[in-house]
């Protein structure tokens, strides 16, 4: 598998293109704007991007969304239907999506927003904003809240460990570190 992770300028936005090694086929994850680097990387690796894959409907995650789709004939997914001011497939949780030879499973973790979704691949696992390194994206409300992270512990904590979770925002982390030390997850004792 290809990998690489985008430091993106708008509000410090993470992106994530999975390649497939066999076919050549490549996934992108979040897309706040469509970065030369990534269309860089894509062409150094010689992949084509068929895939982009949504967490969540806000700017920083679907801006550059339309002119990718603009540039590039690409199938895109999200847990609405609709990213940003694009059309696109609705994920449900339990699809399936293939890039190439890797199957990757849609996770539903709404709670950030109503049809936030993550993506787990062999050994990770995309998060968008619904988890982070040591904290969660926030809610609207406290039954949003509970949503969130009882989708969290449900779906993403039970995943093996060594899972690696790519996040929205900032660093990436894994299951077991999570599970074990996010305080969201693990109040203090007093």
């Amino acid at each position: 598998m290809i990998f690489r992770h985008f430091l993106l300028n708008v509000n410090e936005g993470n992106a994530f293109v999975v390649g497939c090694e066999a076919t050549h086929e490549a996934l992108l994850v979040d897309v706040a704007v469509f970065d030369r680097r990534i269309e860089d990387f894509l062409e150094e690796h010689r992949l084509r991007l068929t895939t982009v894959f949504t967490t969540h409907d806000h700017f920083d995650h679907t801006g550059g969304l339309g002119e990718l789709m603009s540039k590039l004939d690409v199938v895109a997914y999200s847990g609405s239907g609709q990213a940003g001011s694009c059309q696109t497939r609705t994920a449900h949780h339990g699809d399936v999506i293939r890039i190439g030879a890797i199957e990757a499973k849609v996770l539903a973790t709404p709670g950030h927003t109503k049809d936030g979704v993550s993506l787990v691949l062999p050994g990770m696992v995309f998060t968008g904003d619904a988890l982070f390194a040591g904290s969660v994206g926030g809610t609207s409300s406290e039954g949003a809240y509970r949503q969130q992270i009882d989708r969290i512990g449900e779906h993403i904590f039970s995943l093996p460990d060594e899972y690696e979770v790519h996040t929205g925002h900032g660093p990436s982390s894994t299951v077991g570190v999570e599970r074990r030390y996010n305080p969201f997850f693990n109040p203090p004792r007093s």
